[in-house]
């Protein structure tokens, strides 16, 4: 069941991509990038809306990973950046607006009987106003708020190598869909990092260590 306006107090990230009806919208990762893993969000024609291009990484072992990531309209416009927080208990993003204020914080819950990601509105003392739940493993989760309806959905697409993912999302209506794409991204990014650490672990050590 979609409800209510995500965020209610403020301004969107995009209000071009806040609708009164459910909409529904691709990520498609490229796989040929020369800065990171870039996705391009469009809707069900193949239209471009939203490019998201990957920043500076660390790749040390042992060492926290910093990404500073940006979102785009398709000619160009800065619609927010994603700054990974190098210091944090766990993988944390901060959300800025083009004009440097911060928007919030996409964060992987520390505590809960299942994986979570969490979106905190800055200035907002009230929890999150978002949460990330379901099978990140399987890209198969959906986003609640506050009050626990459903806003959200990301189902792995059709598509899929090991150089290109495809989401499909489903975004309800007065929600910010530039905020959902954001965490989805996030949570691509944590999930890539650590089964990239898995299988490094099995490999007998993460670089420089192999």
């Amino acid at each position: 069941v979609f409800s209510l306006r995500i965020p209610s107090d403020r301004p969107p990230l995009d209000a071009e991509l806040i609708h009164t009806t459910t909409t529904a919208y691709e990520l498609e990762e490229k796989g040929l990038s020369m800065t990171g893993e870039d996705f391009e969000i469009k809707n069900p024609l193949g239209q471009v809306l939203l490019r998201i291009s990957g920043g500076n990484r660390l790749p040390i072992g042992g060492m926290p990973v910093w990404d500073k990531l940006t979102i785009t309209t398709a000619s160009g416009g800065v619609v927010a950046s994603l700054d990974r927080e190098m210091i944090a208990m766990t993988p944390t993003y901060d959300v800025i607006r083009p004009d440097g204020s911060k928007f919030g914080r996409i964060s992987k819950a520390m505590l809960g009987f299942t994986e979570t990601f969490e979106f905190f509105l800055e200035g907002d003392n009230g929890g999150p106003i978002l949460k990330a739940e379901g099978s990140f493993s399987e890209r198969n989760f959906e986003f609640k708020s506050r009050d626990g309806a459903t806003v959200a959905t990301v189902g792995r697409g059709y598509y899929q190598t090991d150089a290109e993912n495809r989401y499909h999302v489903v975004v309800g209506p007065q929600v910010d869909a530039t905020l959902v794409v954001a965490m989805a991204f996030a949570i691509d990014e944590v999930h890539d990092e650590e089964n990239a650490a898995e299988a490094a672990k099995e490999e007998g050590g993460g670089w420089p260590f192999r």
